[in-house]
């Protein structure tokens, strides 16, 4: 589902950056399909790994209320926080249906809940770190949601096409299409304000991936 062509919204650069992520995760496709694969198969997992695709969902809309509360702040940003609850409340109405019960954010009712929670909380502390002192709360929201989205996006596509072969009734369409949006206006802004550094990209990049492979290997073992 990553677009890897100049017809990508924020043009070359986000285009080829795509095409480089997601030729750098080629070898873990097979492992998060077969996943998705076994998990898609048994309701009652599946319930719990789409609960906690909503508390990551919500875990992100919650830290850009927390950061991004100045009296400057934009449209922009105030509808990247409601599409991303919206995203967070999708995926919780999606997973109670599933499941066929309600669920809630504690650990019987999600898939590595400790790892997930994890992973979102060591990228935050990554890109921080890798900004330095002076970057600001707005350069380190642009920089984290824009490397998070490259994930989602690749994520949601792999998880897109393995429903569409079990013939499953969910749809990820929407918001493989606001994710998208998401990571073009994160990359455009960032261009914009003159704050985007292929350095640092490369290095947060790096790094999630190195978050995700744990957090991979996790929702495995809890699916096993």
């Amino acid at each position: 589902m990553l677009l890897k062509d100049d017809t990508a919204p924020g043009g070359p650069w986000l285009a080829n950056a795509l095409a480089r992520f997601a030729a750098g995760a080629d070898d873990l496709v097979p492992t998060t399909r077969a996943l998705l694969v076994r998990t898609i198969a048994a309701p009652a997992q599946h319930g719990r790994l789409i609960n906690t695709l909503s508390l990551l969902e919500h875990m992100g809309s919650h830290k850009i209320m927390a950061t991004q509360h100045r009296a400057d702040i934009d449209q922009a940003t105030l509808r990247h926080v409601a599409e991303e609850a919206h995203h967070a409340y999708f995926m919780k109405r999606q997973a109670e249906k599933t499941a066929d019960r309600p669920l809630e954010y504690v650990a019987a009712d999600l898939l590595a809940p400790a790892a997930a929670r994890m992973y979102f909380q060591r990228l935050e502390a990554a890109t921080v770190r890798t900004l330095g002192r002076d970057c600001g709360p707005r350069a380190a929201y642009l920089y984290m949601s824009m490397i998070v989205e490259f994930r989602a996006l690749w994520f949601y596509g792999l998880y897109q096409e393995t429903l569409q072969r079990a013939h499953h009734v969910l749809s990820l369409k929407r918001v493989i299409g606001e994710e998208q949006n998401h990571l073009d206006e994160m990359a455009t802004r960032l261009e914009a304000a003159g704050e985007r550094s292929d350095a640092h990209v490369t290095s947060l990049l790096a790094r999630e991936r190195t978050l995700f492979v744990r957090l991979l290997s996790a929702f495995d073992q809890a699916v096993a």
